[in-house]
């Protein structure tokens, strides 16, 4: 009944619905949420055309938003043309959903006044900001600044998503309870040989995560941005109730495709978070690194079963922190700066275990007796070396070929 109610209210006032890409729809828009609000459960649906924002549309608990997007990728169907926020990345942007199971789904965000031949990006607000427990599914975000912020949006469930967000692609933060993300798909759909390119590859962020407790990545793809994900500390709120804190939880399909950082880690939680069966490309800048773990890091990284190839510099550099790779596959690195190991330890822990190296050479450069380095079990069809401080506390076993170990002249 408030299915049918919604559409026929939807149908009554589609005359101050313009829809042209011209007249602004946002007041329009938010008639028919706030009217499904008063039925809800309940939905509003807007056609197929093009819609311009000039302000933000507020998605009430317990109402869906949808349009006529169907996914994967580039598309036609309901186009939201946002406007709003131009200049300024803080603020409400296009869509917001309040807290509570509010939806938004099968739509098209896109920003009419981006440049794709301009040298840097407008910044905006981010296109959708979540609530508790809101879902957001089947958007594309052709070139939103910023794309949807999950900050204080417990138990969110994001799926299917595709486009390129030019600065930050998703961010969670403030989330103690679940947060699943799944099936996302960022890649230069905007400016793919266009000026801007350059200014995604050297500043973008697909995915960063602050505090959030559980996290749970599925299927989770960046193609040319300068950080595939970024960990980092966040600050509380105290007005809100919300504790500071860093991110734990597992990454299953995770890629990084020429990104110059495939994961980069500010700092994370102790309890750990998890990468499985995931690969790495960062070919992008002269020293990428496929793993980085920063000198404020206190928590731990594993690695099961991925794939690490096209790697111009180091696969991983440990300042602090724990990282752990096991069963994963090395198929080459240092492929611009020949002489870079494929491991660079400056302190922290790093353990490779049982790991495959389609390629010998300077696998480790141990830099700091600080560092604790375990390599135990590996393969390579040619020697392994290992360049270390003296005194490091380093461990090697029952490598195929045997690792050769190489001590540093001490400093004075």
């Amino acid at each position: 009944m408030a299915y049918a109610l919604l559409l026929a209210v939807l149908s009554a006032t589609s005359s101050q619905m313009a829809a042209d890409g011209v007249t602004d729809d946002t007041e329009a828009i938010q008639r028919l949420l706030d009217a499904a609000a008063e039925a809800a459960p309940g939905e509003v649906f807007l056609p197929a055309g093009r819609y311009r924002i000039d302000g933000t549309v507020y998605i009430p608990a317990n109402v869906t938003l949808r349009g006529a997007y169907q996914g994967p990728g580039r598309g036609a169907g309901t186009v939201l043309l946002a406007t709003g926020g131009k200049g300024t990345e803080t603020g409400p942007g296009c869509i917001v959903l309040r807290d509570g199971p509010a939806c938004v789904r099968n739509l098209i965000i896109e920003y009419p006044e981006q440049d794709a031949q301009a040298e840097a990006a407008t910044p905006y607000p981010y296109a959708i900001t979540g609530g508790h427990s809101s879902r957001i599914e089947e958007i594309f975000l052709l070139n939103a600044y910023q794309g949807i912020n999950l900050d204080g949006a417990h138990a969110n469930l994001v799926r299917n998503v595709w486009g390129e967000p030019l600065r930050v692609g998703i961010n969670v933060d403030h989330c103690y309870d679940i947060s699943r993300i799944e099936n996302v798909h960022f890649w230069p759909y905007f400016t793919l040989e266009k000026p801007l390119r350059a200014w995604v590859q050297a500043n973008g962020v697909a995915f960063q995560f602050g505090r959030s407790d559980w996290q749970y990545c599925f299927n989770l793809f960046s193609y040319g941005y300068g950080t595939g994900a970024r960990f980092y500390a966040t600050e509380g709120i105290e007005e809100k109730g919300y504790a500071a804190g860093v991110t734990n939880g597992n990454f299953v399909g995770f890629g990084a495709d020429r990104c110059a950082v495939g994961v980069d880690v500010e700092d994370v939680f102790s309890i750990g978070v998890s990468f499985t069966n995931s690969l790495f490309a960062s070919f992008a800048v002269e020293d990428g690194r496929a793993i980085r773990l920063g000198e404020g890091n206190t928590g731990n990284l594993t690695f099961t079963n991925c794939n690490f190839w096209a790697v111009t510099g180091a696969v991983a550099e440990v300042q602090a922190g724990s990282l752990t790779l096991s069963a994963c596959n090395i198929e080459s690195w240092a492929l611009l700066t020949k002489e870079r190991a494929c491991f660079v330890a400056g302190g922290g822990r790093l353990n490779v275990q049982g790991c495959t190296f389609n390629t010998g050479g300077l696998v480790a450069e141990v830099t700091s007796p600080e560092a604790r380095v375990s390599i135990v079990g590996n393969t390579s069809p040619e020697t392994m070396r290992v360049t270390h401080a003296p005194d490091a506390p380093l461990v090697t076993g029952m490598n195929n070929p045997a690792v050769e170990l190489t001590p540093t002249a001490e400093q004075n």
